[in-house]
């Protein structure tokens, strides 16, 4: 088996040589004759992964290092066929850590403590999760937005966007890309929202 992998991928030619024959390549773009008889691509989000890049390929399976997946047109290799897997949490811990930092950052700046503010997080997933946890953990109040979560009746107060901008000092966002479908993420923190009076600093 022929299994080729982004050049910038720490790793992978260790980890994926137990499998079969790996060649790294440049993701930007990938060369198109490295793609000839090769059964498996690992990307990043560099790579845009569609029908452009693979028609006519024998790639079989796409993986790639990223919790994002907008980069990669999953209906398209559902489509033809191509088996494909993601890496849903695999920075959340070190998303965190940022955003943590990011805040502490913010507080000292502005001269307050966190514990007099309210954050608001919205997308309650891997990275939102452990964020509140985070947070709740030392006694910083959250107020939590995540519409497929309350959708599905899962446990938590959950609010709605327009709640947590009336009511949270800061806003974090943590949602995957989406730009269509009930769930549409693209724009959610738009200039409208930015500019509303009641809007506290965003993350």
């Amino acid at each position: 088996m022929k299994i080729l992998v982004d050049e910038n991928m720490p790793y992978a030619r260790e980890l994926f040589s137990r499998l079969g024959e790996v060649e790294a390549v440049p993701g930007r773009p990938v060369p198109v004759d490295a793609l000839t008889g090769a059964d498996a691509l690992m990307v990043r989000s560099v790579t845009k992964v569609n029908e452009a890049l693979l028609a006519g390929k024998a790639i079989k399976f796409v993986g790639t290092a990223t919790a994002g997946t907008d980069h990669v047109d999953r209906t398209w290799l559902q489509q033809a066929g191509i088996g494909f897997s993601a890496a849903p949490g695999c920075n959340a811990i070190a998303v965190v850590e940022y955003v943590f930092s990011a805040l502490l950052m913010l507080a000292e700046r502005d001269g307050f403590a966190l514990t007099d503010r309210t954050v608001g997080i919205v997308g309650v997933g891997n990275v939102g999760g452990r964020l509140q946890k985070r947070l709740e953990a030392l006694g910083i109040k959250t107020l939590l937005c995540d519409p497929p979560r309350a959708d599905r009746g899962d446990e938590g107060d959950f609010r709605t966007l327009d709640e947590l901008v009336e009511e949270a000092d800061v806003l974090t966002f943590h949602t995957p890309l989406y730009k269509e479908g009930r769930y549409t993420t693209l724009h959610l923190a738009d200039e409208a929202l930015i500019r509303r009076p009641e809007t506290g600093e965003a993350c």
